[in-house]
């Protein structure tokens, strides 16, 4: 089976998994801080997951946000899992989650899936070859100004080790986005956000808080719907980068402007 298929069919049955979970309700503790919570649905996802790619796959590389030590580091192949982004949502029964997969090979993210479960939504993306909603093609909106635009906007506003470099860019934007701007904003503290940047209904999505795993796969279905992604210094975006800029071609140069 053809590594594409493999991925959708296996993200589908752990949307099924997490569903069931979410249904039912679940328990969960707290990990970093308050906000950041774990449940039982996310080891649950995270194990089956990893012991489907095991199966087809033994000596790939598995990275996952539930493991406490990577399996098969250094191959060439590696996966890249978040078996619940959004997981304080779903512990709280708010219908904003998914789950998340990248495949990078030598460095380089060759496909991207994100699923919401809740409205059987699939994004998938492979390099080079564009961006799909449910098999059918996304592409950003042409929204090329401020005024009303709609996004997502996001900022961990305390400095610390992780993210000192950036808090102050960010608290600055914030400033700019209430003062200079018209816009309809949203922290929908789920990675869906992205996914609905690439197909036009939201206009841009900008963070300071995220790793491999929220960001490798919808960065992926972003830049091949036709997004531009940067960090907040208009570098383009490079794995590692915990800030990261999401937006239309003809928008994202207004948004940068509000970093100064």
């Amino acid at each position: 089976m053809e590594i594409r298929d493999f991925l959708e069919k296996i993200i589908l049955e752990a949307g099924e998994i997490a569903l069931d979970y979410f249904k039912k309700g679940v328990t969960y503790k707290t990990k970093s801080h308050l906000a950041d919570l774990v449940t039982e649905a996310d080891k649950g996802v995270s194990d089956f997951l990893i012991q489907k790619i095991q199966a087809m796959f033994p000596d790939h590389h598995i990275r996952s946000e539930e493991l406490e030590n990577d399996i098969n580091p250094g191959a060439d192949y590696e996966w890249v899992i978040d078996p619940i982004d959004g997981t304080r949502n779903f512990a709280m029964g708010i219908p904003m989650w998914c789950i998340i997969i990248a495949v990078v090979y030598r460095g380089e993210t060759l496909y991207g899936a994100v699923y919401n479960p809740i409205a059987h939504e699939l994004f998938l993306a492979e390099k080079g070859q564009g961006a799909t909603l449910n098999k059918l093609p996304i592409k950003v909106s042409a929204k090329d100004d401020m005024y009303y635009a709609c996004g997502s906007l996001s900022c961990v506003a305390e400095a610390n080790e992780t993210y000192g470099s950036h808090v102050d860019r960010f608290v600055k934007l914030y400033d700019n986005f209430n003062h200079k701007t018209v816009t309809w904003r949203h922290a929908f503290g789920c990675m869906l956000a992205t996914c609905y940047v690439a197909t036009g209904g939201m206009d841009f999505f900008v963070q300071n808080a995220g790793l491999d795993h929220d960001f490798l796969g919808p960065v992926l279905i972003a830049r091949e719907a036709g997004a531009v992604v940067t960090d907040s210094d208009g570098n383009e975006w490079q794995r590692g980068r915990q800030d990261i800029v999401i937006a239309p071609p003809a928008l994202h140069p207004k948004i940068m402007e509000l970093f100064d």
